[in-house]
């Protein structure tokens, strides 16, 4: 399985899909803008960024975006997580766990050793997926944190 194959998991009516097509890029953009680790990043570059990685986007019953994060990657070692979120009005469904839970077992990475990420708010959530925290990022409190497989 490539990186640019497009995968896609069903739950409960929910379904995460790495088609980049199907991305709700104005939700993505407000969402990530309003995030304390996005909120100085320019649409343009949040975009760039967004096509250059491996995305999830998470989508409700009705298709609508509810959800995204993504992976900076070389495929056979390395993967970087980020700008993962659930929309407040489908937060308290286990859709983050679901979310990260998908992201890290992606067959498209599963050679994938390393996979590390930054965050202030959300240890509990990747210390369930094997995430360590390594040591802190920067002033602002962010945490560096590593799975290792």
């Amino acid at each position: 399985m490539s990186v640019t194959e497009i995968s896609s998991w069903t739950r409960h009516g929910f379904e995460i899909n790495t088609d980049k097509s199907r991305l709700d890029m104005d939700s993505i953009l407000k969402m990530l803008g309003a995030t304390y680790w996005a909120r100085d990043v320019s649409p343009d570059a949040l975009s760039t960024s967004i096509l250059n990685s491996r995305a999830y986007g998470l989508y409700s019953p009705d298709g609508e975006q509810a959800g995204f994060g993504r992976m900076v990657t070389d495929i056979t070692r390395f993967a970087w997580m980020s700008d993962v979120y659930i929309l407040p009005i489908h937060r308290g469904n286990a859709l983050g766990k679901w979310l990260v839970e998908t992201m890290v077992n992606d067959p498209a990475l599963a050679s994938v050793t390393r996979i590390m990420l930054s965050t202030n708010d959300a240890h509990s959530l990747y210390q369930h997926f094997g995430f360590k925290i390594i040591g802190s990022d920067d002033e602002q409190g962010r945490q560096t944190m590593q799975l290792k497989r």
